[in-house]
């Protein structure tokens, strides 16, 4: 079996386990007993919040910040985070983008990037690691990152020549090494 397919497999895999645990995992939460804490808010104890609730609550103040100021890039930048944690990348980026418009930031950009290629927009992610590391650059992850993308679009040459600029930055680093070996062999 090859690299890719390996890979491919690994992802699947994973992806399938977020999505089964947002699918069925209120659903088994409903079912469950009664916890001791839940017994105690229904018996007048103090009251015990939801997780989820805790969260909706969250998106609400931050729309609601968004809404009072348009360009507050923090709420901004937090909203695209918590979509992103989600694995809800459409929206992620669209906050991530209102967010960069109103300041630069090179670890938001290198999120945004992640967020284009989890949503098969690889142009658009080779876009955002290529500034995220012209922006930043003695930070290796956008560059790692650009270096992948540029695998995943058959650019092997162009991924080459970010491996000695990795080296420097990430010497001995077991990702960067398995990163030289995946593109030479290509």
């Amino acid at each position: 079996m090859s690299r890719d397919a390996i890979v491919f497999s690994i992802c699947s895999f994973l992806l399938g386990l977020v999505i089964g645990s947002l699918l069925v995992g209120p659903h088994l939460a409903r079912g469950a007993p009664r916890s001791s804490a839940a017994k105690t808010a229904e018996d007048g104890g103090p009251p015990q919040s939801n997780p989820m609730d805790t969260v909706r609550q969250q998106i609400a103040q931050l729309n609601a910040a968004i809404e009072r100021d348009p360009r507050n890039f923090d709420a901004l930048a937090q909203l695209g985070t918590m979509y992103m944690d989600a694995a809800k990348f459409p929206q992620a980026i669209g906050y991530f983008e209102r967010a960069l418009v109103v300041r630069e930031d090179a670890g938001l950009r290198t999120d945004l990037g992640i967020c284009y290629k989890q949503s098969g927009q690889l142009g658009n992610a080779l876009a955002a690691f290529h500034r995220a590391s012209a922006e930043a650059p003695d930070q290796w992850q956008p560059l790692y990152n650009e270096a992948i993308i540029l695998g995943e679009m058959h650019r092997f040459d162009e991924a080459r020549a970010l491996i000695p600029k990795l080296q420097k930055l990430r010497p001995n680093d077991p990702g960067v090494q398995r990163l030289v070996q995946a593109l030479a062999g290509r």
